[in-house]
């Protein structure tokens, strides 16, 4: 994932990753496919993307992981720019209302070394309303582990 920002690091980069789930609900992810390189300041989901996405599920499941969500990048070089936009919100919230795991892993290649951050990252789900009524637009950081 990182390496791929890197390689475009004045763009947005997106992709997905498989994994599993620990008991304590950190995140372990396996595996991720790059998918595309967008603009400065955004990249989006095509319909090609899921179809896209249809053999590497297959590939995936059959190796014992899980389709756990997507990833993208907010490359800029001053401050902290790993967070989840409104925009990034919009799109989580469809996808995890269908799988409670599906998670969000934002990147920035110019923060690598900041100890705040995963190696410039961090992972993120949104939280569940009330009473199992939906999903908020309010954001929930994630333990992650990185093994591919």
């Amino acid at each position: 994932m990182m390496g791929y920002a890197e390689d475009h690091p004045k763009k947005e980069v997106l992709g997905i990753f498989f994994g599993t789930i620990e008991k304590n609900h950190t995140v372990v992810v396996e595996k991720s496919y790059p998918f595309r390189v967008g603009g400065s300041k955004e990249v989006d989901f095509l319909d090609e993307d899921y179809v896209r996405a249809v053999p590497l599920i297959r590939e995936n499941e059959g190796k014992g992981l899980r389709w756990l969500g997507w990833f993208h990048s907010h490359p800029f070089t001053i401050g902290d720019h790993i967070y989840m936009s409104n925009k990034d919100v919009r799109h989580q919230k469809p996808a995890q209302s269908q799988n409670p795991y599906w998670t969000a892993i934002v990147i920035n290649p110019y923060q690598i070394n900041d100890p705040a951050t995963k190696k410039g990252m961090r992972a993120y789900r949104l939280k569940e309303k009330r009473r199992g009524r939906g999903l908020s637009s309010k954001v929930l950081s994630l333990d992650v582990k990185i093994i591919d």
